[in-house]
């Protein structure tokens, strides 16, 4: 037998995740199509959304399924990050690119925006072979059956319990302290990778607040968006600095493509002011960024940001409420339940496997009849 947990927990966190699974699967159309950039940017968000949520809710699923499920969701992280970083990339060098720009500055705008481009287009091949692959094995959906299982006729179960209480403030502390143990390192601008590091524990912490927000009402709302603030300038700080590095090499790699097809470095004066310009403007932009994080910073050190964050989460909670509750709680067996999760699953891809199989028509007739069935129809036959 596996190891118990509150269901209120798992009906909980089930909630949450089946709310990012549909957020997935409402965004993969748009992803594939690749014709507005923010299809891409919420998907790989409502990913990290919920791999955050396995994390900390871990023992409400079998262990086998969870891993799988996490990998999953990773490899679709993974696949969108690429796109995403060269999206970020082309949006900002096309604001850049504007009429004020310098003319002898234009040639080499348009090189590196090109080259862009034709990168970003290599990445939505990947893209593409990624959600095709999630879509024929199901991924999404053998989730969302695992959460539903959970969350299926639960309207009746109190979910803010004690432990409920407990499992956000460990989770919200954890990732306070994760974030917080960057800050030594803030005062020097040549910290890119702690500042880098930063960033990343910083984001998590934002999904960890966002995931239990709802159980202390607006409390939490402005440190999402204090997050949020503090997410965008060491994101910006990031993304200059990968031009910073990016372009020297852009530089050295073009210097090469010329030389191959002209068999001279001549046209490449052409590009060079323009590249060293960018450059340079991507330094200043770093420099100004940086100097808008440590002000936002010593705002929230002179406002004792963090400290009340840690009295939130540890302020007591209505215990009365949640006692009279308790004597309806159930415990939950993650290990006990896939059994028949596994049953549904496959019965399901039995009756797609049936449903697949196309009957051979007694005549002629009968195979135009089976065509026209769907001729006025606004959608495709439904799928199994």
């Amino acid at each position: 037998m596996g190891k118990k947990v509150q269901k209120s927990i798992c009906v909980f966190a089930a909630k949450f995740m089946l709310d990012q699974v549909t957020r997935l699967e409402n965004e993969i159309s748009g992803a594939l199509e690749a014709d507005d950039i923010e299809y891409i940017h919420r998907m790989r968000v409502a990913s990290r959304r919920l791999r955050n949520a396995f994390d900390h809710f871990k023992d409400c699923f079998p262990k086998k399924k969870s891993v799988t499920w996490q990998d999953d969701i990773r490899q679709i992280t993974k696949s969108l990050g690429s796109a995403r970083d060269l999206d970020i990339q082309i949006e900002r060098l096309s604001q850049l690119y504007d009429e004020s720009l310098d003319p002898a500055f234009k040639p080499g705008y348009q090189r590196v925006l090109l080259r862009l481009k034709q990168r970003r287009a290599k990445a939505q091949i990947k893209v593409e072979k990624s959600l095709k692959k999630m879509q024929e094995e199901r991924s999404l959906e053998k989730i969302r059956l695992g959460v539903e299982r959970i969350s299926m006729n639960t309207e009746d179960i109190y979910l803010y319990t004690p432990s409920l209480y407990q499992r956000a403030f460990t989770a919200i502390n954890t990732s306070l302290e994760d974030f917080l143990c960057h800050e030594e390192y803030i005062t020097s601008p040549e910290n890119i990778e702690e500042l880098h590091a930063m960033r990343i524990a910083g984001k998590k912490l934002r999904y960890s607040i966002e995931l239990f927000a709802p159980i202390y009402k607006q409390a939490m709302f402005p440190y999402i968006q204090i997050m949020k603030e503090i997410q965008n300038q060491l994101g910006n700080i990031h993304d200059d600095d990968i031009w910073i590095s990016w372009l020297p090499k852009f530089i050295d790699k073009e210097k090469v493509r010329i030389e191959n097809y002209f068999g001279n470095t001549g046209p490449l004066e052409k590009l060079l002011p323009g590249i060293e310009f960018l450059i340079e403007d991507r330094k200043n932009s770093r420099t100004a960024e940086y100097q808008a994080f440590l002000t936002t910073w010593q705002t929230l050190q002179d406002e004792n940001a963090w400290a009340t964050l840690k009295e939130i989460i540890n302020a007591p909670i209505n215990i009365e409420a949640a006692l009279q509750h308790l004597t309806k709680e159930e415990d939950f067996d993650p290990e006990m339940d896939i059994v028949e999760v596994e049953e549904e699953q496959q019965k399901e891809e039995e009756d797609t496997a049936e449903a697949a199989v196309e009957p051979i028509p007694e005549s002629v007739e009968e195979a135009a009849d089976d065509q026209n069935a769907w001729i006025h129809l606004d959608e495709p036959p439904p799928t199994p």
